[in-house]
């Protein structure tokens, strides 16, 4: 995972245009891809099998809930810009008290904010930048860090939904187990020992659900830590804006904090405008 994260930012710092033309397309494929694919899968194929009328109706209703928050939150991040340019003129210049703080940009040749900066691949600095995202085409920063979480969540989980239905569904064809905690072990002698009676297409499909599910849960992993201290991504232990975890939640996320888990269309106005930053009280 970091050499491919180093050779990403090699590429992107040395051929940034070729890099958003390229990889840019083929990530959010991908990502829409795979999302089409496993709730194909799911609804059409694996959970018929699986659950009698009614449930299968409760699990209609989940799938559309976290296929809401996925697409929605993705289409978010990527219309939500970040950029220093969405401050207003006054904000844009600092305060005498706050100048120390706010540094010069050589690439946009003008003072960035604190918490801002340069990408490269965006052209611009962002405010309170966490890192450039392939899979949403964008940077995530201080305006749209909060799909971006949620974003990573309903990935997470809606891959962890679709793995424990598998599972189900091949208990159902393979026989029962001594202990569900012997149950990923059981699963994977069945698929590689032939005694699952499953095809081809089912065990791919299976292995496939299991390694996609590393890049969202180690993504949402991460920003999980950055939501408890109000970090970011390459500064991730940094203590230095942490204001406890409801404060660092509205910070992030707006007045609603934790309740935009609902929907990407619930309004939760953020408290600032990414300019000004409150420190941690020392003691």
């Amino acid at each position: 995972m970091c050499y491919v994260n180093s050779f990403c930012q090699y590429y992107a710092n040395r051929y940034p245009k070729n890099f958003v033309r390229i990889v840019h397309p083929l990530s959010i494929a991908f990502v829409l891809c795979s999302t089409a694919f496993f709730f194909s899968l799911q609804m059409f194929y694996i959970a018929p099998k699986v659950f009698g009328d009614f449930a299968y109706k409760l699990y209609w209703i989940l799938v559309t809930f976290i296929m809401h928050n996925i697409l929605g939150n993705m289409l978010a991040c990527y219309v939500t810009s970040s950029s220093v340019n969405n401050l207003s003129k006054d904000s844009r210049c600092p305060s005498p008290e706050d100048e120390p703080l706010w540094h010069y940009c050589k690439s946009c040749k003008k003072l960035r904010a604190p918490r801002s900066w340069h990408c490269v691949l965006c052209n611009t600095c962002i405010l309170r930048r966490d890192h450039h995202c392939i899979f949403t085409g964008t940077c995530i920063g201080h305006n749209n860090q909060r799909y971006f979480f949620w974003l990573t969540f309903y990935l997470t989980l809606g891959l962890v939904t679709s793995f424990a239905t598998f599972c189900m569904f091949i208990l159902q064809n393979g026989g029962n187990f001594m202990s569900l905690s012997s149950l990923i072990l059981n699963l994977i002698s069945r698929i590689f020992f032939q005694n699952y009676t499953g095809n081809t297409f089912e065990t791919i499909a299976f292995l496939f659900n299991i390694s996609a599910s590393y890049m969202p849960a180690f993504m949402l992993a991460y920003q999980m830590q950055i939501l408890s201290q109000n970090s970011s991504y390459y500064n991730i232990y940094d203590c230095t804006y942490d204001l406890g975890f409801r404060k660092n939640c509205q910070t992030i996320m707006g007045q609603r904090g934790l309740w935009t888990f609902i929907s990407p269309l619930l309004k939760s106005p953020l408290p600032h405008d990414g300019a000004q930053w409150q420190m941690k009280q020392s003691h």
